[in-house]
């Protein structure tokens, strides 16, 4: 689990001092990985649930297009994914039952190497970049480098359930904020400092190609044991 994550839970347990407390954990599966998740109960209906996930991927090869409208290219590229999440959520159930309405703060910590080459000649912010300037491309992905707001429904016991065993689901969104870094070293005609203005050039293209995570989808399931 991430340490700001694991930090505040034992805090959090700490500052209930000698009252009762309604505590879970859980484990789960979804599109960020296995992981497992930790409540407190903070009032009848409302608990604090911080989540960590995490799964590694085999590499994949794909294609990302660079260069200005009407000179683009691609760069064709292999990925090693590793994806993974850590997220604290207020977990609200409004009518006292299983069902909840949750918010909170969501970290994908999905990130990839990149390893790749330019498949045909392009232009990047006005510079000519031919394959032949390049060697080897290489460089990470990164699908979001902060937490950022999450909101979703889902179903799990409530603050004021009973103890024991309880599938849990959670449906939702989380904004994210990808980056890319990409680096090369010039075997052409253009200068070392002329390729790299023109990499970040393509980092940012490909970066606008990745707007399309703007917005991740959460979806998990789980199981949860209450004390």
């Amino acid at each position: 689990m991430k340490k700001p994550l694991a930090l505040g839970f034992v805090l959090l347990l700490f500052s209930t001092g000698s009252q009762a407390i309604d505590v879970g954990i859980g484990a789960k599966a979804g599109l960020n990985g296995l992981g497992i998740d930790l409540s407190l109960g903070l009032t009848q209906n409302v608990n604090l649930r911080l989540i960590a996930a995490k799964i590694d991927v085999s590499d994949q090869q794909e294609s990302v297009t660079v260069g200005d409208a009407g000179n683009e290219g691609d760069i064709d590229a292999n990925l090693n994914f590793d994806y993974g999440a850590s997220a604290a959520f207020i977990d609200w159930h409004v009518f006292g039952g299983g069902f909840r309405v949750s918010a909170g703060m969501y970290k994908n910590d999905g990130a990839a190497d990149l390893s790749g080459t330019l498949t045909s000649n392009i232009v990047v912010d006005g510079t000519m970049v031919n394959t032949g300037d390049l060697g080897t491309i290489t460089g990470g992905v990164r699908l979001s480098d902060s937490y950022q707001p999450y909101i979703g429904i889902g179903w799990g016991r409530g603050a004021g359930g009973d103890g024991g065993l309880s599938l849990s689901f959670d449906l939702g969104v989380a904004m994210m904020d990808p980056s890319v870094s990409l680096a090369a070293t010039a075997t052409g005609s253009l200068s070392q400092a002329e390729l790299d203005d023109a990499l970040a050039g393509m980092a940012r293209d490909a970066e606008d190609d990745l707007d399309q995570f703007k917005y991740w989808p959460v979806l998990a399931i789980g199981i949860n044991y209450a004390f």
